[in-house]
């Protein structure tokens, strides 16, 4: 049976997975998942599946009613924020593993108030079956740190780790854990201060550790990075790309190792957060390689069979025929009907057929682009500097250059009046062409950390 990412997950009784920014633990024939529901009160959810295809719904294992039982370490109990409103903390990726030695499954997340997203803690519960209701042990800082976007891992020897980013995301921290896996015992390492890595998971294969990160914009995807290291609280590689410049439209959420009969396959688990519509995020699910044993990749496939007695996998990929067009602020070009077809950039929305565009040759090297909702194809007027949409025809003013313009992005020139597309910085949400300039910015609207331009554009594929 086969995952198909890039759809909309349901389980068994058909009510879309709410699982998001969770982790994987396979106990017995099951894989259990646990993750975000913020539908009404915050909760932790868990499923279970002995297939990756097929999830039956367990029950949420952490809610704001949850019992707490204080541990010997100073912590804050509170769940419920405000009992008048029935309000209560934001709880986002939570992580369980499983202490042999005490017999118990222990869950890693972080905690933030319901009121401005200024707490930044991590928070501990425990259960003693791997699908009960959780004990809350309360919230704190990590010997002081800020603690947020967070994962787990156990190495060879039992040894469990929490990795948090903190300073607002600036840095990543990690933690060596207690024995009991309820506390931290040292803070171990600080990786690439000041580069705002987010949504980090650990794997180790062969002796080496391998750490996958987001950098930090918000819902929207971007290009995933990972470092390898021998040593966990050793040196650590500089940072890699990989899974393409928007990581196939997905953040890591986790790895999950397969150990079959005859190989061990890594699963790369990705959130793919829907910035228009948060309860219609959806996953992917992708194996990955390993060309060396300090290089890994990630390859983008529609339909994944995952055959967990063997650890073998079975990937099917399409041909991609549609694109969707970023600008530099992440808006994603579109169409707009006022009077005439406009070009617009909008908000990124899996289910708008508006942002999809299909990217024709032409000779010489020069493209039509058309969009998929309307079948009309973007021309720059001869008349003004104003873009629209309109029926396709062979002027020069619906041909356009792709130009490289460093870093994956891409300049896009007109035939007609050798301008480039550009954004409208006094109507932000429309397109125009103007002449090339390298340091046109946006005041309002720039960010030095995604190197935001008016004039260049990120072409990605249209994964699922």
């Amino acid at each position: 049976m086969f995952i198909k990412n890039g759809s909309l997950w349901t389980d068994v009784a058909g009510n879309p997975i709410q699982a998001h920014g969770g982790g994987m633990l396979r106990v017995g024939e099951y894989v259990y998942w646990f993750g975000e529901d913020r539908q009404g009160e915050n909760r932790v959810s868990c499923y279970r599946s002995s297939n990756l295809v097929d999830w039956e719904f367990q029950g949420n294992v952490l809610t704001l009613n949850s019992p707490f039982q204080p541990i010997n370490m100073m912590t804050d109990p509170t769940l419920k924020t405000n009992n008048e409103m029935e309000k209560g903390a934001i709880i986002e990726r939570p992580k369980v593993i499983y202490n042999r030695r005490d017999n118990k499954y222990v869950m890693w997340m972080h905690w933030e108030n319901d009121e401005n997203y200024e707490a930044g803690r991590c928070a501990v519960a425990t259960c003693d079956t791997v699908d009960g209701v959780y004990v809350y042990h309360g919230s704190f800082n990590p010997i002081g740190h800020q603690s947020r976007d967070c994962t787990l891992f156990i190495d060879d020897d039992g040894t469990a780790y929490f990795i948090s980013s903190a300073r607002e995301n600036a840095d990543l921290h990690i933690y060596r854990l207690s024995e009991d896996y309820l506390s931290i015992d040292e803070h171990v390492k600080t990786l690439w201060p000041g580069q705002l890595r987010e949504a980090p998971i650990l794997m180790k294969r062969e002796g080496v550790y391998f750490l996958l990160t987001s950098g930090c914009t918000g819902w929207e995807p971007n290009q995933g990075k990972y470092a390898y290291s021998s040593n966990i609280d050793g040196n650590w590689s500089q940072l890699h790309d990989f899974g393409g410049s928007t990581t196939f439209d997905t953040q890591p959420m986790f790895i999950l190792p397969v150990q079959g009969s005859e190989k061990t396959t890594y699963l790369y688990i990705g959130d793919r957060w829907d910035p228009s519509d948060y309860h219609s995020s959806s996953y992917a699910i992708l194996p990955l390689s390993f060309p060396t044993n300090c290089t890994l990749e990630l390859h983008w496939a529609d339909l994944v069979e995952v055959r967990l007695d063997s650890g073998n996998v079975v990937t099917e990929r399409g041909d991609r025929t549609m694109v969707r067009i970023r600008n530099g602020f992440n808006r994603y070009l579109s169409t707009k009907s006022e009077g005439k077809e406009r070009v617009c950039t909008q908000i990124l929305s899996y289910s708008s057929p508006s942002l999809s565009w299909i990217i024709e040759p032409d000779f010489a090297g020069y493209i039509r682009i058309k969009n998929r909702s309307t079948n009309l194809f973007l021309e720059a007027l001869e008349t003004s500097e104003e873009v629209i949409m309109a029926d396709r025809s062979d002027d020069k003013w619906q041909q356009w250059k792709l130009i490289d313009g460093g870093k994956g992005r891409r300049i896009i020139r007109n035939r007609g009046n050798e301008q480039v597309l550009t954004l409208n910085s006094k109507e932000q949400s429309y397109l125009y062409t103007s002449q090339y300039d390298p340091f046109l910015q946006s005041e309002s609207h720039f960010h030095a950390w995604n190197g935001a331009h008016n004039q260049l554009f990120l072409i990605t594929e249209h994964y699922g």
